[in-house]
């Protein structure tokens, strides 16, 4: 299957995260690799131009995936083992089937911490002030496709897409605070910023419709606060210069087949003021 410019449904996230496309496509997690590390380290991670890269799926149970999957495909995403722990033969037999029809397998207690996290999750935002209302009106899941400028092919998977392209919501968690003021150093941290602006680019590409976006973030522990995001027009002005220099930097990558990492040069580096205070404290204390 060759994934070719437009929007598409019940496409496997696994042959999305492989690529899916005739040319190398940029995504956004590749984008924000090329404006916060190197070309190298995105030619590392790109699993068209990196035979070797592969998608580790971990053993270990991450609630925020099963949580995510849960809330915006349903109960049937989940196959759920009632036992203890993955040890016994049978057990490993019916995890290995589920992860094969893309199911997520999840044991008895983590099910139950599952759902409660995504009950909380539907409360909160039934009641929730945003305008259109989150998660309504559209599909989970879906991909995008298009070509951008400087022929660049670029592809983006959703969490949620209203069917008339005015909003996209995503939908995070965290083990930490998903209160906004302590959220927005997460944000950057992720590149959360850099994937709003190049959804956005994406869907007014394909429909010429510039949608609002949504971040939904909750953090895992009870009570499951949830509190809803978005960036202000400073903020999404920056990313979306981001974006285009990540695509100017991708297109040339391609062009000349050259992914250099850090500058070549030599980089001098200054004394921070912190350090220097540091310092003078323990003069001052050995004196």
């Amino acid at each position: 299957m060759t994934l070719t410019p437009g929007i598409h449904d019940a496409i496997p996230s696994e042959h999305y995260h492989n690529g899916g496309t005739t040319t190398p496509s940029l995504s956004a997690s590749i984008a924000n690799l090329l404006i916060t590390k190197s070309a190298a380290h995105a030619r590392a991670n790109h699993p068209t131009l990196n035979p070797n890269h592969k998608r580790k799926e971990s053993d270990r149970f991450d609630i925020g995936t099963a949580a995510h999957a849960l809330l915006l495909q349903g109960d049937n995403i989940i196959a759920i083992w009632d036992g203890d722990d993955w040890r016994k033969k049978d057990a490993q037999a019916f995890r290995d089937a589920a992860r094969s029809q893309g199911r997520i397998p999840l044991l008895a207690d983590q099910a139950d911490d599952v759902r409660a996290i995504v009950s909380a999750a539907r409360q909160q935002v039934s009641y929730h002030t945003a305008q259109p209302a989150l998660f309504t009106d559209g599909k989970p899941e879906q991909t995008l496709v298009w070509e951008d400028d400087h022929g660049v092919l670029c592809r983006a998977r959703l969490d949620w897409l209203r069917d008339d392209y005015q909003a996209i919501d995503d939908y995070k968690t965290t083990s930490a605070s998903a209160d906004p003021d302590r959220w927005t150093r997460t944000m950057y941290g992720i590149g959360a910023d850099v994937q709003v602006a190049f959804y956005e680019r994406g869907v007014e590409r394909l429909t010429g419709i510039r949608p609002v976006f949504r971040y939904a973030v909750q953090e895992t522990y009870p009570p499951y606060a949830l509190s809803v995001v978005d960036l202000a027009p400073s903020a999404l002005e920056l990313a979306r210069d981001k974006v285009s220099m990540a695509i100017v930097r991708w297109a040339r990558c391609l062009e000349e087949d050259a992914w250099p990492a850090y500058d070549q040069r030599v980089a001098s580096i200054e004394a921070p003021t912190w350090e220097e205070m540091r310092w003078l404290e323990r003069q001052e204390v050995a004196a």
